[in-house]
């Protein structure tokens, strides 16, 4: 039964989007907390009562900050795996691919800083709880990004 889910092309292509997007997901998360509060001076991880509502994180230039240096991190780690094993890109014009990758991924930044300002900064919910969130939207629009745009079959 595995070996036909996995011989279906579609649903292969989700499964194996969802691994590149999970660890995409990882390297985001890490590289925020630790730019965070390391450069933030937090120190240590909210505590259980203070996952919800956080009124000892505000300052929303750090939030941006963090999500901007993430986001490298993440896009940087992103392109190879998406291009080559999730859509099976191969050959193409890569400078192509790699600018649309890169613009789609602009586009998906600033959904991610706008979200993240609404929840972590207007909203006052605690920024690490607020990440994982914001980073289940952005990882469905960049599929769809990807999918039909960036590594479309031509």
């Amino acid at each position: 039964m595995i070996k036909k889910l996995w011989n279906n092309e579609r649903l292969r292509e989700i499964f194996l989007y969802c691994l590149v997007g999970g660890l995409t997901t990882v390297v985001n998360y890490v590289v925020y907390f630790l730019f965070t509060r390391l450069v933030g001076g937090e120190g240590s991880s909210p505590g259980l009562a203070a996952l919800i509502m956080d009124d000892s994180f505000q300052n929303v230039g750090l939030i941006v900050a963090g999500t901007l240096v993430a986001w490298l991190a993440a896009v940087a780690f992103a392109f190879y795996p998406n291009k080559r094993w999730v859509f099976k890109s191969k050959g193409g014009d890569v400078k192509r691919e790699l600018a649309q990758f890169l613009s789609a991924r602009v586009i998906s930044l600033v959904m991610d800083v706008l979200l993240m300002m609404l929840l972590a900064g207007a909203l006052r919910m605690n920024d690490l709880l607020a990440k994982l969130i914001v980073q289940v939207a952005v990882i469905a629009a960049n599929y769809f990004a990807s999918k039909f745009w960036i590594f479309k079959r031509r």
